[in-house]
Order: C-alpha cells, then structure tokens, then sequence
C-alpha cells in the first residue's frame, strides 16, 4: 500500500470517528422518564413521561430557551446558552437552594404555566395542566 492510500484511509477514519462522535453529543431521546428517584425519593404519583421531541416540535419557534435556561452571573437573570443545554436537574435540587426553586416547583412551575399560557394563545387545549394529566398511570 502506498503512502497515498494510507494517508487517504488516515483521513476517512478520522473524519468517520468525528462524525460518528458529534452525531452521538447532539442525540436526543425522544422521551424521558421525570422520576428521578435520585432527587424525589418513592415517587407519590405516576412517573411523568416527558417527550422532548412533541415539545421541541411545538416551541420550535420559541427557541430551546423557554427550558434550557442557566443564570447569567452578571445581570442575575435567565439566558440561553446554544450548545450548554443541560437536564432541569442538573440545576434544580430536592429543596430551594439560594432562591433557585426545587425541581419540583421547577417542573411544575414551567410545564403547567406553558400549557395555560399556550391554551390562551390558541384557544385550545395544548398540554395538560392538573396532576393526572401529566402522571398518567400505565
């Protein structure tokens, strides 16, 4: 084999490694189970099944930032940072921490109050927005 070839089958390799490897860090799932046994303990209620996909779908005109949100130091504020997205979890704990809500309160907060909001818009229903709509038994 050539140099030629092997410097040609260098660089498919390493572009294959890179496309397979930025392929993989920018997956979604299409739903995520909410229980969180880590945070919540024996869950009260039915787990809530979340499908991102069905909501990025819905948003998409108002951007990843209405959830992916992280606290600007400077202004104390909410921002959106392309490419940082992270889980609810990996910022809201168990309990309020320094005025930051629990995740509970978190989801709660954030996914009723862009049902109701969405219902007013549209006129419709959009999402649930009492406890049984979104843990639901299965």
């Amino acid at each position: 084999m050539t140099s030629r070839y092997l410097l040609l089958w260098l660089v498919l390799g390493i572009c294959l490694i890179i496309a397979i490897g930025w392929n993989d860090s920018v997956a979604q799932e299409d739903s995520y189970d909410l229980a969180h046994a880590d945070i919540f303990g024996k869950l009260r209620r039915a787990s809530v099944i979340f499908a991102h996909d069905i909501h990025s779908d819905t948003l998409a005109g108002e951007g990843c930032g209405i959830c992916h949100h992280g606290l600007d130091q400077n202004t104390g504020g909410l921002i959106y940072r392309e490419g940082e997205e992270v889980t609810c979890k990996e910022c809201h704990a168990a309990q309020q921490v320094a005025g930051q809500l629990a995740l509970r309160e978190a989801y709660h907060g954030s996914c009723t109050a862009c049902h109701r909001r969405l219902i007013q818009v549209n006129n419709k229903k959009t999402g649930p927005t009492t406890c049984g709509g979104c843990h639901k038994k299965i």
